[in-house]
Parts: structure tokens; C-alpha cells; sequence
């Protein structure tokens, strides 16, 4: 086996690895027994080019077992404790959370440089245009994105000092509709039909080709960069999500040298078995003279030994095309298998995300409920003491309560966007599942969520409609404050809209209820579902193994066979030839034995020396990656003691023809 087979096996697992990793984009943090790990995501907002307009940092402090407090660090700004009550306190970059027993969900702001970037860049027809520009245009249309590593550290290779860039892996998609964009096409990426949609997915991996000292074909498998092209009308975009994280050479568990080894062994047996050869080629030029004394007795046998092998060589076509159709099954089994388990994660992970944002809604509109209840208290009140000497306070305080209730809705109409946000959510998740049932599942709990929000923009409406200052509310109210003549007059349409309220505020509270109930169960419900993930992907992973041993056996034994029955039949035929080709390889083995030990010399010697030379500099730059990747654990800090990992999750805006006046 040569140098460049060796390194091509190498390549291929890497390559293959960060392919699987980006269309996954999967998550592989580690939990060690009474150890506190920390997993950031970083959220970056950036214009249509990659511009980045804004960064925010998620932190998940997973407590193992701590009964207490939890000490982290972190250079965040505005930091907000986002699904708990517990505190912190602050010293500098220190924090100091009392977590008790519990996990710790925190967030805040940054304006720190990330460690890579993306940039965005766009041709019409060949030319270069902006974002702006392009929208609503048609032709043929370039989108050039491209990953920039701005992470390097200085490392011991080969007894020298290099600069190795963090291995950082980047997977972008997008996604372009097929009423709009046609004859897609990516040059580093996959392209899935699912039938309104190309849905691209491209990636890079910035710095790769520098720290591993690569160049020509081998560079060209660790692109920093991808193109996508089509044909456009009426071009608009949406946004595009960009993943980066720099565990992949740990996710890929090549960060013991188990790989490596195995190639020195390799390339010590080559050097070993070449020299056997040179020996064993000796050997066989003594023994061919042997071999001209035993033809006789293998001539009489060979009749009966050429029935034999045709009737193997039937036999073995019938067993190669069972075993064929056997493992397309199993195969199509296996492949179908993790294809649902990625597709039931993402369900899961959408559904917890979503349930996680609406749970704290049944608790803010308590609040406002409690308020229209004092109101409609203080209303109930007035109008069953109807007393000359209470009416006029009461009636000025009713009328500021009505005031501050209609300032209260205009707070609540700002919840509005969280319900398209979640519905949004829901749907995007249907779009990702293959699942129909899955699908229509998540399509029912958004029209569901739908209503409910249109049932609560008329109650807020109406609320807003009965408040105002123009509303029988108000009016009814200056009428009692204006005079006692008009007390009754004004008390009586006070309270006869009074029981509006309570009616729209029950009709708003059970909406919530049950919003949240739904989703509740669909975060459940997906958690149920992933449950056994991790067992059917192990399952699935072994059965493609030992499917591929199966085939690759079945063709062996067609190819076997079909050589043997050939081999057979001119044996057959030309018994009596082979006393002289008997002759003749005994002056062959001669030459052999002369050839092998020239090859042993210029061959296998070399190959030798170049490993040496050329490929224990690539381990030790493989070994320096793999080290970094397990340093690089955190964006803005992590405490003492902690494992870590993180992500980058960059989203740019979308492009859209601006509405004409």
C-alpha cells in the first residue's frame, strides 16, 4: 500500500466526517461525573453580505450533582438569568451563581471579534451586484459565500514552531424556492428537492488546507468557500443560517493516534513483507524443479478437479445473487433508520426550543388579568353603594384605571410577534421532517396556535376598543366625575361594560392555558420520540458494517469463481502444455527473484523514506489539530475546573424587493 493511498484514507475520513457533522449539525458535549460543563451558543445577526449588526451568547451551565454554588466566568455584557430565579453575583469577569441542584440558562451581549466569519457575495449574468440591487431582478445568479478563520495558535511541528488555525468546520444553508430558482447547482455542498424547495447546504473549512501544509488535489477536498447557481426570476432571498463549531476532529473520535499507528504498523510490514518476498522469490525458483517431478500425479486429478470447480462456480452465482438482494435490504433498512433518527432530533430540539419560549406566557397575562380584576371590582363597588359622598372619588379613580389599562394592552400587543415566531417555528420544523404523520402533527399544533392568536388580537382589540379615550368606559366615567346628576347614567354603562372585560379576559386566559398545554405535549412528546435514538443509529451503524463485509465477499466469490471456472477450463485444455510453461516459470522465477530485489530497493525502500520525511510531519500536524480542537471550548469565557463546547450560529437577512409606495 503507497504513501498516497495511505494519505487518501486519511482524507476521506476527515472529509467525510465534516460532511456528516454539517448536514447534521450535531452536538457531542461531554458529562463527566461531579463536573460542571458549560455549552454556549453564540447567535450572531448580520446584513445580507455577513456583516455582523449584532451578537448574542446563550450559556448552559449543566450542574453535575452540586448542591450549592456554581462559579463561572464570563466577559458578556447585560447578562440575564432566562429560565430560572436563581442569582449571581458578579466580580469582574466572575460569577458566582447559586445553582442548588439546578442547571443555570444564562444570556448576554458582546461586541468581541468571533474567531470566523462569513461573507456573502452576488453576480447577475456575470456581474457583480449588491443585495439591494438584486431584488426583484432575473437572469443567472451567483451566490458566493465564503469562511474566513480568524483563530490561530502557535504549535511544536516536527521540532519547529507553526501557526495552526483552530479547525473550524462551516456549514451554510439555503434555502431557494423552486417557483423562483431553477438548474441548481453547488460546487461544495448537497442540494435536497422536497419538492417547493432547494434546500442548499454548503461548507468550508477555513485554515484546514494551511495547518495540515496541503496542496493541489488533497487542498482542494478542504474548501474554504462554495458557489451556488441557478436560474432566478424575480429574485428575493431568505435568510440564510450559517453553523461553525470547532469539535469536529473530536466528534469524529480520531483524537487518540489509533489511526496513525495503524499506518506505521502498515508501512513496517510493507518494509517487513518486501523482504520476505525477496527470500520467499528464492525459494520458489528451488522448488519449481520439485514442482516438475509432481505434474504427473497432478495431471491425473486434474479431470475430476475441473467437474468440481464448474459445478462450485454454478452454485456460487446463485449464492452471490441472494446475498445481493439480501444486503440492498438491509441497506435500504439501515439508511432509512438514521435518516429517521436525524429527522426525530430536529423535531425534538424545535419542539423543546419552542415550549421553552411560550411557557412564560400563562404567567405574564396573570398578571394583567389580576389588573382587569381590581378594575372591575372597584366598578361592582361603585355601583352598589350609589352614595352622593363616595361617587365623585370613586368615579375619578375608575376613570385612571381606565386609562392605565388601555396603556397595559399596548404592552400586551407587543406578545403578538412571539406567537408568529413560535408559528413560524413549528412550521419550519414541518418542513424539515420526511415524516408525514410527524408533518401533519406540527402543521395542526401551528393552525391551532394560529387561532389562538387570532382569538386573542380580537380580545386585545376589543379590549382597547372599550378603553379608549372615545369608549362608553371613559365617557361613562367623566360623566360621574362632571357631576352627581349624571352619577346613575354613568355607573350603569361603567358596569355594563365592565362584564365585557371579564368576559374577554376569561376567553384570553383559557387561550393561553391551552396554547402552552399543546405545546407541552409536543415537547413531551418529541422527547418520546427521540428516546431511543442513540440505540437505532448504533443499530444502523452496525448493520451497514457488516452488510458492506457481505457484499464485498459476495464479489469476491462471483469473481473467485468466475476466474477459477475459467482458469479450470484452459487447464482443461491444455494439460499437456504445461510441462513447458513449468519450464518456463522456473525462468521466470529467476527473473522474479532478481525483480523483487530490485523493487525491494527502489520500491519499497523509498516509499519508506518518504513517509519518514513527508508523512510523520502531517501526523504531527494532524496531533497539534486535534489538541487545539479540545482547547478551543468557549467564545467568552468558562470557570475553572469546566469542559466546554460552542457553537456559532450566524444569521444573515433576508433580501426582498421593497413594496413601491
Amino acid at each position: 500500500m503507497n504513501r498516497n493511498r495511505k494519505l487518501n484514507r486519511v482524507k476521506k475520513t476527515v472529509v467525510s466526517g465534516l460532511v456528516v457533522t454539517s448536514l447534521i449539525f450535531g452536538n457531542s458535549a461531554f458529562v463527566q461525573a461531579e463536573q460542571v460543563t458549560k455549552e454556549e451558543s453564540v447567535y450572531v445577526n448580520a446584513g445580507a453580505d455577513g456583516s455582523v449588526t449584532g451578537i448574542t451568547v446563550s450559556d448552559w451551565l449543566k450542574n453535575a450533582g452540586i448542591n450549592g454554588t456554581i462559579s463561572d466566568k464570563s466577559t458578556l455584557k447585560d447578562i440575564q438569568n432566562v429560565k430560572g430565579e436563581e442569582t449571581f453575583e458578579q466580580n469582574g469577569e466572575g460569577l458566582n451563581w447559586s445553582a442548588g441542584s439546578n442547571d443555570i440558562y444564562y444570556q448576554g451581549t458582546t461586541d468581541k471579534e468571533l474567531p470566523v466569519s462569513v461573507s456573502l457575495s452576488y453576480k447577475l449574468d456575470g456581474k457583480e451586484i449588491s443585495p439591494e440591487e438584486l431584488a426583484g431582478k432575473s437572469g443567472k445568479v451567483e451566490i458566493h459565500v465564503k469562511y474566513t478563520n480568524h483563530s490561530s495558535v502557535r504549535k511544536k511541528v516536527n521540532g519547529e514552531q507553526e501557526k495552526m488555525y483552530t479547525p473550524f468546520l462551516m456549514a451554510t444553508g439555503v434555502i431557494l424556492p423552486t417557483e423562483k430558482f431553477t438548474d441548481v447547482e453547488v460546487d461544495h455542498g448537497r442540494i435536497v428537492n422536497e419538492g417547493s424547495n432547494n434546500i442548499v447546504v454548503g461548507f468550508g473549512v477555513p485554515g484546514m488546507v494551511e495547518s495540515l501544509d496541503l496542496s493541489g488535489d488533497t487542498a482542494e477536498k478542504f474548501p474554504s468557500e462554495f458557489t451556488v447557481t441557478a436560474d432566478v426570476s424575480d429574485f428575493s432571498l431568505g435568510n440564510t443560517i450559517t453553523y461553525a463549531s470547532a469539535s469536529i476532529l473530536s466528534d469524529l473520535e480520531v483524537d487518540d493516534d489509533s489511526t496513525l499507528d495503524d499506518l506505521e504498523d502498515d508501512i513496517e510490514t510493507l518494509v517487513d513483507s518486501s523482504e520476505e518476498l525477496v527470500d520467499g522469490s528464492k525459494t520458489l525458483s528451488e522448488k519449481l524443479g520439485e514442482l516438475q517431478d509432481k505434474f504427473e500425479e497432478y495431471a491425473d486429478g486434474e479431470k475430476e478437479l475441473n467437474k468440481g470447480i464448474n459445478d462450485l462456480a454454478a452454485g456460487g452465482n446463485k449464492l452471490a445473487k441472494g446475498i445481493k438482494e439480501y444486503t440492498a435490504g438491509v441497506d435500504s433498512l439501515a439508511n432509512g433508520t438514521k435518516d429517521y433518527v436525524n429527522g426525530a432530533k430536529k423535531i425534538t430540539d424545535g419542539a423543546s426550543q419552542i415550549y421553552g419560549a411560550a411557557k412564560e406566557m400563562p404567567g405574564g397575562y396573570k398578571e394583567f388579568s389580576g389588573g382587569i380584576s381590581k378594575y372591575t371590582a372597584g366598578v361592582d363597588e361603585i355601583a352598589e353603594k350609589m352614595k352622593t359622598s363616595g361617587l365623585a372619588q370613586g368615579a375619578a379613580s375608575v376613570s385612571a384605571g381606565i386609562s392605565e389599562l388601555n396603556g397595559n394592552l399596548e404592552k400586551l400587543k407587543e406578545s403578538y410577534d412571539s406567537y408568529e415566531a413560535i408559528i413560524a417555528g413549528i412550521q419550519a420544523q414541518a418542513g424539515m421532517t420526511e415524516d408525514e404523520g410527524q408533518k401533519q402533527a406540527l402543521l395542526a399544533y401551528a393552525e391551532a396556535l394560529k387561532q389562538l392568536s387570532t382569538g386573542q388580537k380580537e380580545s386585545v382589540t376589543a379590549l382597547a376598543s372599550a378603553t379608549n379615550e372615545k369608549s362608553k368606559l371613559k365617557s361613562g366615567a367623566s360623566q360621574v366625575s362632571g357631576g352627581i346628576k349624571q352619577v346613575a347614567d354613568g355607573i350603569s354603562a361603567v358596569a355594563a361594560e365592565s362584564s365585557k372585560l371579564r368576559a374577554a379576559d376569561g376567553k384570553m386566559t383559557t387561550s393561553i392555558q391551552t396554547l402552552t398545554a399543546k405545546l407541552k405535549e409536543l415537547s413531551e412528546g418529541g422527547a418520546k420520540l427521540s428516546k431511543n435514538d442513540k440505540k437505532l443509529l448504533a443499530g444502523a451503524k452496525k448493520i451497514l458494517k457488516a452488510t458492506k463485509s457481505v457484499k464485498s465477499g459476495s464479489s469476491e466469490l462471483i469473481r473467485g469463481a468466475a476466474k477459477l471456472k475459467k482458469g479450470s477450463g484452459k487447464l482443461h485444455s491444455s494439460t499437456a502444455k504445461v510441462t513447458d510453461g513449468i519450464t518456463k516459470l522456473g525462468e521466470g522465477a529467476i527473473d522474479l527473484k532478481d525483480g523483487m530485489a530490485e523493487f525491494d530497493e527502489k520500491g519499497i525502500q523509498k516509499i519508506n523514506e518518504k513517509y519518514e520525511d513527508d508523512f510523520l510531519t502531517l501526523k504531527d500536524r494532524l496531533s497539534a489539530l486535534l489538541d487545539i480542537s479540545k482547547e478551543y471550548t468557549n467564545f467568552s469565557g468558562i470557570g475553572t475546573g469546566m469542559d466546554g463546547e460552542v457553537k456559532f450560529i450566524i444569521e444573515t437577512a433576508a433580501i426582498e424587493k421593497e413594496e413601491e409606495e
